[in-house]
């Protein structure tokens, strides 16, 4: 099973992202060594391992692209800084704009009063992966309902307004600045036109398994940006913008959608652009531009004709060269996961024994009987 290519009516399962994911990331943060090429992404990462209790190693400092003064303001939980354990950042190219993903955390209680933030043209989407016990929250500066919050509560905050918090417990949440651009692009995708937002006020308490799950796989993105893949990471981000207009939107008009695949030309030029960048590294709205469509339409496209999302048809093309180099050469392992698009070989042999269900070593020996 594999993430839903941005079809509203799809529901996106925990088992779904689990399959992407684990095709370009391991789960766990100690086990993440294998790396992708660089994406397209900015990264902020400011964290104080000495109280966080992760792992020492997760704490590696990861390439500061933009200061913490230019980058600051995108944190939309709004928290300070200095009073956080655990702060790391995404900052995903969409379109003209961008899509950031953080993940914060504090420990113990008494964080206090967040910072203002500018007002924005669109959404804060939080999610909780430990309970919120104690808080205030206001927004334009009158109260609102500040239930406690389970784990896995997820709640959208519109940017247009001003938000404020007193968090007095500890916390640990993962956040999505969602532009209205982003938004306007993945519903023309799917042929409808979006009026008003999206409605998940934090006084209802959402318990939303597909956007927990999705956070909870992006969490190693964030710990080692520079391993995540361009196509894993677009497709996140649009999934589960999909997922959350067909959810929390309220689409007031439904317009034909485009069925077809792609066209023999389109096909052949993103086959060519995937195997030029077999590390993963290329957009898709790189390929959806060589072939002059939306990113929308040419994912759907793209699915209906190959029979499989672009992030994974490239995975079993790194797969199927592995297997003609280590058959016609006599490259050793390393270089074979090297030149096959893999970023060492143990990256190599972790993804081609789980997908062949043999090691790379076992497997050459049994081709030399």
């Amino acid at each position: 099973m594999s993430l839903p290519v941005f079809k509203l009516a799809t529901a996106l399962t925990a088992t779904a992202l689990a399959s992407l994911h684990q095709a370009d990331l391991s789960a766990h943060p100690d086990r993440c060594p294998h790396r992708f090429g660089e994406p397209d992404v900015s990264v902020l990462d400011q964290t104080a391992a000495a109280s966080s209790g992760w792992p020492a190693h997760a704490f590696e400092s990861a390439r500061m692209r933009r200061t913490p003064a230019t980058r600051a303001g995108a944190v939309i939980a709004q928290t300070s800084l200095a009073r956080v354990d655990l702060f790391r950042q995404l900052v995903v190219p969409a379109g003209e704009d961008e899509v950031v993903i953080s993940h914060i955390s504090r420990r113990l209680a008494g964080h206090g009063v967040t910072e203002s933030q500018a007002r924005k043209a669109g959404f804060a989407v939080c999610v909780h992966l430990d309970e919120l016990a104690s808080y205030d929250l206001w927004s334009e500066e009158r109260p609102c309902a500040s239930p406690s919050l389970p784990a896995g509560t997820v709640h959208i905050s519109d940017m247009r307004h001003t938000w404020r918090a007193d968090i007095q417990s500890s916390f640990q949440v993962v956040n999505f600045y969602l532009p209205q651009s982003a938004l306007d692009e993945i519903a023309d995708g799917q042929g409808l036109r979006v009026t008003g937002g999206l409605h998940c006020p934090i006084a209802e308490r959402k318990a939303d398994s597909v956007v927990t799950s999705v956070a909870m796989a992006l969490l190693p993105a964030l710990i080692r940006p520079e391993e995540a893949s361009k196509l894993f990471l677009d497709h996140a981000w649009r999934a589960l913008t999909a997922h959350l207009l067909n959810t929390y939107g309220s689409p007031d008009a439904r317009l034909p959608v485009a069925r077809g695949g792609l066209a023999p030309w389109q096909e052949r030029r993103a086959k060519e652009m995937l195997l030029a960048a077999l590390n993963g590294n290329v957009a898709l709205a790189d390929l959806a531009q060589a072939c002059r469509l939306s990113c929308s339409h040419f994912s759907q496209a793209f699915r209906r004709t190959v029979g499989c999302p672009p992030h994974q048809w490239l995975l079993s093309q790194r797969i199927e060269r592995s297997k003609e180099l280590m058959l016609n050469s006599d490259q050793p392992l390393s270089e074979v996961a090297l030149n096959a698009g893999f970023a060492d070989q143990s990256h190599f042999t972790r993804v081609f024994s789980r997908i062949v269900r043999i090691s790379p070593a076992a497997w050459k020996r049994a081709q030399q009987r």
